[in-house]
């Protein structure tokens, strides 16, 4: 529950907020900071590789019967995630300085303002690296409502600072670098004050295990790889369409991006309830419950995404009007592609849990690096040839339906994960539910753009109570449904 209230407050807000970024920077430094920050994220693919990793571990500790060595490997996460922070810093001052100053297609006069928008994420990107620990613990203790706590405050307080550039005279796009970073600084203040305090075996001690060491680093060692083919997917193909169409298709990923996490930011919350137990229960060896908990959390996730997305995908073109003073070119199309890209994305992620859960990754890796570094490829050579940019997320699309296949091969390889279950109790109910409700959203969507507000509203509500009727009946399992009867029965008796 603190998940969900969490999910409705920073995407309401963090929708909101892209909309007051746009306006008080314009389009062309808005376009220019997100090209700077995808240089750097580019080069701190490290990050994102080591927090999947660190969860797992820490999971697995907990779960162990003997209940684990959690000390050692927290204080060996802040060793190696501090090493990795002074890598990237290197890295981001050396390689990335070089795309931003000599390959980046920069508007004129910008050099200066970008240069120092650069420098503040990096540092921002250093502290992230360093609190990844600190997340991991909060995660593998199940503290979801401290989470929720100190997400919600980090952006509200975002939005606090970025009203500040309407009434402050300076550079904006320079007064906005700025004030993120300040923002990166106390909230892994926070982060580190509390589980030094509150968490068992999250203390910091200056300690070397060799063991751990080559247990940790040879896990994330293989997940930097898949990491790698993530970001030449969310960066590099930023950076492809930032040469050939400059910052102001740069400026329309950028508010793609910024819907598609706020919708995919539902799913990973509800994920993230998931992951330790399915983690926890493989390192318990309860393989049936582990196998059981994949399969409900792969339909769901894909569930809870579809009823969200696709009522805003009917109305794509009022939402953007509303929300953004100016609408960049394409911004429409690119969310409707990216939002179907996400929903495939949803039905495999619990499958890499369980993968994960195993403490085999190697081969996965090498594999689905493969087949997602095919975006970047496949984007370059379309935009090359002079195909349109919608064609980055047609791409996107059909390499992320190979890749559910790459990792359904591996979670049954390694996991046990069933083929034939997954698909009778994940993907056949997902495909009766879209086969029913799809053709709704591509009969009406032409209409319901057109039409005034009474009949968007009529329309989408029909359209919202369709899925979740069909959720209902296609969906779910007999004994899911009573569970839902019998929970609502349950309420309903308690308050009378």
């Amino acid at each position: 529950m603190m998940l969900y209230l969490r999910m409705i407050l920073v995407m309401v807000v963090t929708i909101y907020m892209s909309r007051v970024i746009l306006k008080v920077l314009g389009v062309e430094d808005y376009g220019t900071y997100n090209v700077v920050a995808g240089a750097v994220s580019f080069l701190g693919f490290l990050n994102s590789a080591m927090s999947m990793a660190t969860q797992r571990f820490f999971n697995v500790e907990l779960g162990k019967k003997d209940g684990g060595d959690l000390n050692s490997v927290f204080n060996m996460s802040m060793n190696i995630h501090f090493i990795i922070g002074i890598i990237v810093v290197i890295l981001a001052e050396t390689i990335g300085l070089w795309l931003v100053n000599y390959k980046l297609n920069i508007p004129d006069g910008r050099m200066f303002a970008a240069n120092c928008a650069f420098q503040c994420v990096v540092a921002s990107t250093f502290l992230s690296i360093i609190q990844v620990p600190y997340n991991s613990a909060i995660f593998a203790y199940e503290k979801m409502d401290i989470f929720a706590y100190l997400s919600v405050f980090e952006v509200f307080l975002k939005l606090g600072l970025t009203f500040l550039l309407f009434w402050i005279d300076a550079d904006k796009l320079i007064l906005y670098s700025l004030l993120m970073l300040g923002v990166h600084v106390l909230v892994f203040l926070l982060y580190s004050g509390y589980v030094s305090k509150k968490l068992k075996g999250c203390k910091i001690h200056l300690m070397w295990d060799q063991n751990k060491f080559k247990e940790l680093s040879g896990f994330m060692g293989w997940n930097i790889c898949g990491q790698i083919a993530q970001v030449l997917t969310n960066q590099g193909v930023n950076m492809v369409a930032n040469v050939f169409f400059g910052v102001v298709l740069n400026a329309a990923m950028a508010i793609t991006n910024q819907v598609n996490g706020a919708f995919t930011m539902f799913v990973y919350n509800f994920q993230t309830s998931f992951r330790p137990q399915i983690m926890k229960s493989y390192a318990a060896e309860q393989f049936a419950e582990m196998k059981s908990l994949v399969y409900r959390a792969s339909k769901a996730s894909f569930f809870l995404l579809y009823c969200i997305s696709m009522p805003i995908l009917l109305n794509i073109n009022f939402v953007l009007d509303v929300w953004l003073d100016t609408v960049p070119d394409h911004s429409a199309i690119f969310c409707k592609l990216l939002i179907w890209s996400s929903l495939l994305e949803a039905i495999g992620m619990p499958l890499v849990m369980a993968i994960f859960a195993t403490g085999k990754n190697k081969y996965y890796q090498i594999f689905v690096s493969l087949f997602i570094s095919l975006n970047l490829i496949l984007t370059w050579l379309f935009l090359r040839l002079g195909f349109s940019p919608e064609y980055i997320f047609y791409t996107k699309i059909g390499v992320s339906m190979l890749v559910i296949g790459v990792r359904l091969y591996f979670a049954n390889k390694q996991a046990n994960i069933e083929v034939p279950k997954f698909f009778t109790q994940s993907i056949i109910p997902i495909v009766k539910v879209v086969a029913v409700t799809a053709p709704f959203y591509f009969l009406t969507n032409n209409y319901v753009e057109t039409s005034g507000y009474l009949a968007k509203i009529l329309m989408t509500t029909a359209f919202l109570l369709l899925i979740i009727i069909s959720i209902y009946i296609l969906g779910l399992t007999s004994g899911e449904r009573a569970f839902i009867i019998g929970t609502i029965k349950n309420k309903i008796f308690k308050k009378k």
